[in-house]
């Protein structure tokens, strides 16, 4: 039995100094009593084998006792440091609140068995993006960019009840986990947050002005917690695009989109990497004598299931995907090689997008296919858009220099639709200007229209600029634009876009000759 242990005495004894030994141990250092001990045997002179014993009794005892208590120290700081690794993982460090990490473990749980509670049921995801942030944080650096998250999240925090969960998704996008049964309490969330971020934000020496984009994803019996927070993005990205300062809500019809849209990235992909978008070309021609001047070189992509797509659909996802140079790299060399097939000297005109137009590689590269087919840069005209050259002024006079050295003329299109045209003509080597067609439209029957036309025709005579008028579909714009002495025009009217294998038509009957009379 388990009491007979301590009828013996030596026992009894061993019991007893373990725990005068356990005792002693924390209440002064052991090693110092044990050196106190070694010397008071010594002065008394007790024989090695005496000191062995001694030494093996007291050290080891000791020696495991400190061990334990180290031991001891070491896992309880050891979980101290889990903890707070743990907590700055799902934290942010500039605004204290939950980040993206803590948001995907509480979604994680959706749907699973005993989760469906009248709260988690109503749960929404609101992804919250601020508008016109990146401006703020390049001009008065980092720390205004800190400043003003900061101001976020707390202006945020005010909004929130106990029941909702305010994160830091990362860069300038922030998400609210809204659990209600009520099926409007997400939306007036969404309201309250849209005008709180309006509110402009007071620094003492600067201010902010931002706004944001909201979108909304509401759980449904079979989501996942990755598609929710997906949804929710793509409602928010669809909230960018309807302009900024709204509310998007993610529904059936969305979804519909944004897959279709999703399908035809991956087609346009192909698309682009098969050369399946091909150049047409439209005439411009000459009003007063008929000829052909030169061609404008127009993107055709012919989709197996939906027809010709518009271009004004592919194009922007083109620059989206960053697909756009490559694209253009080839119509651009495909319609040079077709130019120089056929039996004229008329120049070609080349669309170039406010993204190309960035690149300070562009020059480069047009070089490099007109040598590669031995084409004169005189008889390329590139086209570009106020929006282009008002991205980056300084940029835009470093290209079209760069041009220029190669003889490649620029045309500013769209001209009358910017903000700012007159002064994009004075700071900017332009050689053409072409009319949108919106003003040329009716132009013999609308005295605004006729008016703006032959004030942009008078403007262009004086800075010595060639002008082309687009979009002419009738006979009496024609007429109109012959009567002011204006130089080139393009139109349904003179003729379509047409695919090469059409173009050696086009030179036995000049329209505008004959429309002229």
């Amino acid at each position: 039995m388990f009491w007979k242990f301590f009828r013996e005495p030596f026992n009894l004894a061993v019991v007893a100094a373990g725990l005068a030994l356990y005792y002693l141990s924390h209440r002064f250092d052991a090693f110092d009593a044990f050196y106190d001990a070694t010397r008071a045997y010594e002065l008394y002179e007790l024989d090695e084998l005496a000191n062995v014993v001694f030494i093996a009794g007291v050290l080891a005892p000791v020696i495991l006792i400190r061990f334990n208590n180290q031991l001891r120290k070491a896992l309880h700081k050891r979980a101290e440091a889990e903890a707070e690794a743990s907590r700055i993982a799902l934290h942010d460090p500039l605004t204290g609140l939950h980040n993206r990490r803590y948001l995907n473990v509480a979604i994680s749980e959706l749907g699973k068995d005993g989760w469906a509670t009248e709260e988690n049921v109503g749960m929404t995801v609101l992804l919250i993006d601020l508008d016109r942030f990146k401006p703020i944080n390049d001009l008065r650096g980092h720390h205004a960019g800190d400043q003003l998250l900061r101001a976020v999240s707390e202006r945020l925090q005010g909004l929130c009840s106990e029941e909702d969960e305010l994160m830091r998704m990362g860069g300038d996008e922030f998400a609210i986990l809204v659990r209600s049964s009520d099926q409007r309490a997400a939306a007036t969330m969404a309201q309250k947050t849209l005008n709180a971020i309006a509110r402009p934000f007071d620094f003492g020496g600067w201010t902010a002005h931002i706004s944001c984009s909201i979108g909304l994803a509401k759980w449904q019996e079979g989501l996942t917690g990755s598609e929710l927070l997906r949804h929710a993005d793509q409602a928010m990205y669809k909230a960018k695009a309807n302009g900024r300062d709204n509310i998007v809500h993610y529904d059936q019809e969305l979804g519909e989109q944004l897959r279709e849209t999703a399908q035809l990235q991956a087609d346009l992909k192909d698309a682009v990497e098969q050369a399946a978008i091909v150049p047409y070309f439209q005439p411009i021609y000459d009003i007063r004598t008929g000829e052909i001047r030169a061609f404008e070189v127009l993107a055709r992509w012919r989709h197996d299931t939906r027809g010709f797509v518009p271009p004004d659909l592919f194009i922007p996802l083109a620059e989206d995907l960053g697909l756009i140079d490559r694209l253009s790299e080839t119509l651009l060399d495909e319609s040079v090689r077709e130019l120089l097939d056929w039996p004229t000297e008329a120049g070609l005109s080349f669309n170039i997008s406010p993204t190309q137009f960035s690149n300070s590689d562009l020059a480069r590269r047009i070089a490099t296919i007109l040598r590669r087919h031995r084409f004169p840069g005189r008889r390329l005209e590139i086209e570009i858009t106020e929006r282009a050259v008002l991205r980056d002024i300084n940029q835009a006079r470093n290209v079209i220099a760069e041009l220029a050295a190669m003889g490649v003329k620029i045309a500013l299109d769209d001209f009358g639709t910017g903000t700012s045209s007159l002064s994009t003509l004075t700071q900017l080597p332009i050689s053409r200007i072409k009319i949108d067609r919106s003003f040329v439209t009716d132009i013999a029957t609308a005295s605004q229209n006729s008016k703006i036309v032959s004030g942009v025709l008078a403007l262009a005579q004086s800075l010595s600029l060639n002008v082309t008028a687009e979009g002419i579909e009738h006979e009496e714009e024609l007429i109109f634009l012959r009567e002011h002495d204006c130089d080139c025009g393009q139109g349904y009217y003179l003729c379509r876009p047409v695919p090469a294998s059409e173009i050696l038509k086009l030179f036995d009957v000049p329209k505008a000759q004959a429309a002229a009379g």
